[in-house]
């Protein structure tokens, strides 16, 4: 009797570790987040400016995800010295070093211009699970309205004619900061400049948010002046349970950090969708 309840409990314990090494590891998330137009990398800090997004980064690594924070074409220091859709296609290489770190699963995220970066990248890249967008602006559409910078596209586009689309020049853009727009010039080349601003440019938000295959999760100040549009745009995304629009309380670019909350309770459900 005794020899037949061990050979039992054993033929138990090999069951169950069977059982056990027939799960699947638990998914671990990265998260790549994208800087804002002429920024540093999200929580760094340039000269005395506060560090941007370091309240959101910090957060999700002490919930356990992994985070990058790469440095994009259209940084303070790097001043756009690539075409857009060639910056956004940077983002693999982020992502493969999410990877090897142990990320099974991947959601991309930024702010403002790395919003818009976030959607334009899950618009033409596979293979990632959600989208977070922090203020997502820079939108052509809305820009091409200011005198300034229209006159610039026109100017790009003749240069474009003239065979000078490689030869920097410095055009006029516009900016968002805590107390909102501000016109600021770049130096770059017209076809460059017009990879973000022209009217047909990746960088168009509509556009991209209603080929989306992902969930989005879209963050909106409540003083950001570039989201007057937002509630608009968002629905044009195709329906999806874990599709959501939140208004915190926040200025353009303290939008990260005021969200940080609501992108661990949106990343939890993702999990465990």
């Amino acid at each position: 009797m005794i020899a037949r309840r061990a050979l039992l409990a054993l033929a138990i314990a090999i069951a169950s570790l069977g059982w056990a090494a027939a799960q699947p590891a638990p998914e671990r998330i990265g998260v790549l987040l994208l800087h804002g137009k002429q920024g540093a990398p999200l929580g760094t800090s340039i000269g005395n400016r506060p560090a941007f997004g370091a309240g959101l980064v910090a957060a999700l690594r002490n919930a356990g995800y992994l985070v990058a924070t790469p440095e994009m074409c259209w940084s303070r220091q790097r001043n756009f010295d690539k075409p857009y859709p060639d910056c956004i296609a940077e983002v693999d290489t982020a992502i493969a070093q999410l990877k090897s770190q142990g990320a099974t699963a991947i959601v991309v995220g930024g702010l403002s211009l790395g919003g818009n970066g976030a959607i334009a990248y899950g618009t033409t890249h596979s293979g990632i699970i959600g989208i977070m967008a922090f203020g997502p602006a820079d939108d052509p559409t809305r820009k091409s309205a200011r005198p300034d910078v229209a006159a610039s596209l026109a100017r790009a586009r003749q240069l474009m004619v003239q065979g000078q689309g490689d030869v920097k020049t410095t055009f006029d853009d516009v900016n968002t900061g805590t107390g909102g727009p501000f016109a600021i010039t770049v130096t770059t080349t017209p076809r460059i400049f017009l990879s973000f601003n022209d009217a047909g440019a990746l960088t168009h938000i509509g556009a991209n948010i209603a080929k989306l295959a992902v969930p989005i999760l879209w963050v909106v100040g409540d003083h950001d002046p570039t989201q007057g549009s937002a509630a608009f745009v968002f629905h044009m995304a195709p329906p999806n349970p874990l599709n959501r629009l939140v208004t915190v309380h926040s200025n353009h670019l303290g939008t990260p950090d005021a969200g940080a909350d609501t992108a661990l309770a949106w990343l939890a459900a993702l999990k465990k969708s």
